[in-house]
């Protein structure tokens, strides 16, 4: 009887063994089986030395995810209309038509987002350019210039500097936007966002 237990025991350790053998990928380096594993990615955070300026970079850090995360949907909605409208600006070579295509097009934006983009503050303002440039690979100030003329894009870059804002900023993403590139990557793999610092 005991032998029966011991055997019904060590076939089961087998089985258990043989199972996790096959659960676990492994490759094959000259006669050596390596276990191959693939790893979440980690993002590893110095913790600062002074305590109450790690809580205000924290801070900062949650303030620039909250304002990425708030105005990157404008950016990826400023960039559809974009598309949407050259491909019907290039379905027509009638100046008339072109000019009723941007007046509708521009009316109905205005009648959408007016009030939204009102209430955002100068920073996501700043933000919401660079992003526009991002996904659309030219400037506010160009779209404008393109679609409404000369006049009307420096009437409405003369009030962005008033505000502190450029519509003539361009995209760094490995430079000086490279924490907003970061986040907005995170918000597209639709993982948590946040910031590392090197």
């Amino acid at each position: 009887m005991c032998k029966i237990f011991i055997i019904s025991l060590l076939s089961l350790f087998i089985n258990s063994f043989a199972t996790a053998q096959s659960v676990v990928p492994s490759v094959i380096m000259g006669r050596d089986t390596v276990p191959h594993v693939l790893l979440h990615e980690v993002d590893v955070v110095a913790r600062l030395k002074n305590p109450r300026k790690y809580a205000r970079q924290q801070q900062r850090n949650q303030r620039m995810v909250y304002n990425v995360r708030k105005v990157f949907p404008y950016a990826k909605i400023a960039a559809a209309k974009i598309n949407e409208i050259e491909n019907k600006l290039a379905q027509t070579d009638s100046e008339a038509k072109r000019k009723q295509i941007i007046k509708k097009e521009y009316k109905e934006l205005m009648h959408t987002f007016k009030q939204p983009l009102m209430k955002l503050t100068v920073t996501q303002g700043k933000i919401l350019v660079r992003l526009i440039y991002r996904e659309t690979n030219n400037t506010s100030f160009n779209h404008i210039k393109e679609y409404k003329g000369t006049v009307n894009a420096y009437f409405w870059q003369s009030l962005a500097l008033l505000f502190g804002n450029n519509l003539k900023a361009d995209y760094e993403p490995n430079g000086r936007d490279r924490e907003i590139e970061q986040i907005v990557r995170s918000i597209e793999k639709g993982g948590p966002s946040h910031i590392t610092r090197r």
